[in-house]
Order: C-alpha cells, then structure tokens, then sequence
C-alpha cells in the first residue's frame, strides 16, 4: 500500500512540475504552446464483475467530474500558421472523480481522485480525438457495507486502492476556449485480491482553456 500511494504521489508531483515549468519558463516557445484550463461534467459509471462466487449484473449509476487540465499542443498546422495548430497534443489532467454502480436500486460510490495522461491528434484545429493513460486512487467510499445476492460485502475496505486504466475519446476546442468532450473510461486493476471488481466509465464534460 505505501509502495502505491509512493507511485500515485510521484506522478502528481511531476505532472504539477511540468506544468509549473512550462508555464514560467514557456518550454521551446517555437515547438510547443501550453495553456491551462478547467473542467466538470458527468460520469456514467459502472463495474464489470469477474467475482465468480457473487453472480450480479451492476447497473449503471450517475456520478461528477470536475478538475484541472495542461494542454500542450506541438507545432504548426501548415507553414504561416501559428505553433499550437499542429497535428499533436500532450494533455495531463488532475480530477476528482465519482464513480462506483447501482445495485438492487441502490448506489455504492467510489471517490477517486485520478491523473490521466492523453496524447491527441487534432483532426482538425478544433476537433481531436485522445487516448492514454489513467491512474487513480481510491479516496473513500459508501456505504461502508452492501449486501449483493446474500453476500455482505465491506466497501469502506477497499479505501486506498489504486486503478491503472486506460481512456479514449474526443474533444472540441473553440477559438475562445470553450471544450466539449466525451470519454471511456477502463480500469485494469481489481478492486481487491479476492474481489475481481474493474471500473467502466462514460464521462461526459465541458471546459474553459484561459488563453
């Protein structure tokens, strides 16, 4: 667990030093133009079930998003167009991210705070679509206990945990700075040894890059 939290820590702290460094020192300004921005929207969150011995379809529960974005983007489009037109982008995030499922009626909540890393390619200078990495750690959850097809089961245990996972998607950036988007979300991790629990999200979100 201290090994984890060591992980998840190291890689706050580098990407809050990226996006220090390149905002004070404005990295290869010829290259690359970082801006910064914001972004909330909503999580349609569930859980695939590899746990043999608790047989139960999860259903789909309605969570939030909200967290802030670095966005650099390489190059020049096309010759006589300005850098941060190119085909290519770096976007690192830092969220709050409610998630978890519906079960019998009821909602069992999962409160991570997450870092996805996402490389993009700008279809057009508005339009791009993302794929990367996403790490995340579990801060709380509830109810403290469930009961699932007679099993009760201790959610507040599974505190601490750590989900390495993968998302995609697409995202619309207006020239004023306005962002619309929409992404899957896939957790690798189980939520436990004996608990072959892994996060699926569909978030949906908007935003403001301060250019």
């Amino acid at each position: 667990m201290k090994q984890q939290r060591l992980i998840i820590l190291t890689l706050l702290i580098s990407s809050v030093c990226l996006a220090s460094y390149a905002q004070g020192r404005r990295v290869a300004p010829e290259i690359v133009k970082t801006t910064f921005g914001v972004k909330a929207g909503l999580n349609l969150a569930s859980i695939s079930n590899g746990e043999t011995d608790i047989n139960f379809s999860p259903g789909m529960k309605a969570g939030v998003m909200i967290g802030a974005v670095a966005n650099l983007h390489f190059g020049s489009r096309d010759e006589g167009s300005p850098v941060g037109t190119g085909w290519f982008g770096l976007q690192p995030e830092l969220t709050y991210s409610r998630q978890g499922f519906a079960v019998d009626g009821a909602a069992v909540n999962f409160d991570y705070i997450a870092l996805p890393v996402m490389a993009k390619l700008y279809v057009t200078k508005e339009l791009n679509i993302e794929a990367g990495p996403r790490f995340a750690y579990l801060l709380g959850t509830s109810p403290e206990t469930t009961v699932i097809q007679g099993a009760q089961i201790a959610i507040s245990d599974l505190n601490g945990g750590f989900d390495v996972g993968i998302a995609i998607g697409a995202e619309y950036e207006t020239q004023l700075g306005l962002t619309i988007g929409a992404r899957y979300t896939y957790g690798f991790s189980n939520m436990a040894d004996n608990l072959m629990w892994k996060n699926s999200v569909i978030s949906i979100s908007a935003g403001w890059m301060f250019r």
